[in-house]
Parts: C-alpha cells; structure tokens; sequence
C-alpha cells in the first residue's frame, strides 16, 4: 500500500514539471494541462506492485479484476451506478439558480457526450484499476470500509491539485473539487460493496464525472459550481453513511468480505 502511493506520486512528477513547462489551453477538455496525462500511472503503478506481489500471474488478475462487473442478483445497482453523478449534478445547478447566480460559460456540446465518455471512460479505467482493483482492499483491511474509502478519497483529491493549479483553477474551486472528490469516492466504493466489488461501475461513474464537468456551463471558471457540486455530494455521501452506517463503517465488512476475490 505505502508503495503504491509512494512510486505513484514519484511518478507523477515528471507529468507535473511537464505541466509546468508546457502549455497547451484548448487541446484539452475543460483546458486540462499537459499533466493530466498522469491519468496512466495508478494502473501503470498497480502492474508493477501487482508483478512483485505475484509475479505474471498477479498482472493478469489485476486486468481481468478490471472488467469484473455485478452479478445478476446486483445489476439492479446500475441504475444509481448510472444515475449518481448527473442527479447530484443537476440538484448543484439547481442550488446555484435558486441562489440567483448566472449559469453561463464555455461547455462542451451535448452532441459530444459519447464521445467524451469514450474518452474519458478510457482515463477513468487506467486510474480505477489502480485504485479500486489494487489499492482499495489493502487500505480498507487497515482502515475498514469507510475509512480506507476516505484515506483514497483523500488521496485521489492531493493528486490532482498540481493539475488543478496548472490548469488555472482559482482557490475556492479547488477546495469544491476537493470536497466532491472525496464525497464522490465514499459513494463509489458503497456501491462498490452493493454490486459485488465490481471494478466496472466505478470505471463508470468516473467518467461521468468528467462528462458532468464538461457540459456544465463555465465550470472549471466557476468556484460556485465546484462548491456547490462539493456540498451535494458531501450531503450525498453522508447521508448513506448514515442510513446504511452498519454496513458501510469501519470494521463493518469481515475480513473475508475484504480480502482479494478472483475475478468472474
């Protein structure tokens, strides 16, 4: 666990000198900078761990875990798997109208949104096959269930900052950001949990995330979207915590239920 997080952020920084240096506004949905490339290292650094832990053997259940999907009995899941981002979306562009505030800026056109998903369904698999299909069982066998979810949520927020910074974002916007990535997180690994420790879904959600960002107007310009999206999704977050608190806290799931499963 601590080498994983130790090569991953050491790995990073050549994305974020990169970044520093090299300027490319409009090449990238939402003007990402250069660094956001580092979406390839939570797999490439999952591959490596998972080759020293196992050997061949431990890469290839490592990419197979990462098309592992819900069982009959929970594909009923899909539906807030699928729904989670664009409700918790549209309920922060409702707290923002009645707030008065004006929703305008650039956005991507909603004619682009396969596309978008295709894409970003890409970034979202390299970086959840690290997080969610090696990383989360060893900080969740530490820190129980919702413990190890926020530990990565946390972690998954302090990664993107040199990004956020690079790509312009004021200061209120990164704290929002934060705050999503981290509510965001707690969300996805219950759910997680509910569809069987599916890596797919959260692949999913990850990229409509993304696809959420770049249709909502002005949204890496306005810090009152990313605030708002953080406090709904932290609501979110907590309240499921708090109705499903004994299956979601720390210690909740047994060890058994914890432990690395061989992928269907």
């Amino acid at each position: 666990m601590t080498r994983f997080f130790v090569l991953l952020f050491a790995l990073s920084l050549p994305f974020w000198i990169a970044g520093s240096v090299f300027r490319g506004p409009g090449l990238l949905p939402m003007d990402m900078p250069v660094s956001a490339f580092q979406f390839v290292l939570p797999l490439v650094v999952a591959m490596v761990c998972s080759r020293r832990d196992e050997g061949v053997r431990g890469v290839a259940t490592l990419l197979r875990r990462l098309f592992s999907v819900p069982r009959r009995g929970q594909r009923a899941w899909w539906v807030p798997v699928v729904l989670l981002v664009p409700a918790t979306m549209l309920l922060s562009y409702g707290l923002i109208a009645l707030a008065g505030v004006p929703l305008d800026g650039p956005r991507e056109s909603l004619a682009t949104v396969p596309v978008l998903f295709a894409v970003y369904a890409v970034a979202a698999a390299c970086e959840e096959t690290g997080w969610m299909g090696y990383v989360l069982r060893p900080l969740q066998r530490r820190w129980g269930v919702l413990g190890g979810a926020v530990v990565l949520g946390v972690v998954w927020a302090v990664w993107h900052v040199v990004g956020y910074v690079q790509g312009g974002r004021a200061a209120w916007w990164i704290v929002g950001q934060c705050l999503s990535t981290v509510a965001l997180r707690v969300l996805m690994v219950w759910l997680f949990h509910r569809t069987g420790q599916a890596v797919l879904p959260a692949v999913v959600i990850h990229a409509l995330i993304n696809v959420a960002e770049s249709v909502f107007p002005g949204y890496p310009q306005r810090p009152v979207a990313a605030l708002a999206f953080g406090l709904v999704t932290a609501a979110a977050a907590t309240m499921v915590t708090l109705v499903w608190g004994a299956r979601t806290s720390p210690g909740s799931y047994g060890k058994a239920h914890l432990r690395r499963r061989r992928p269907r």
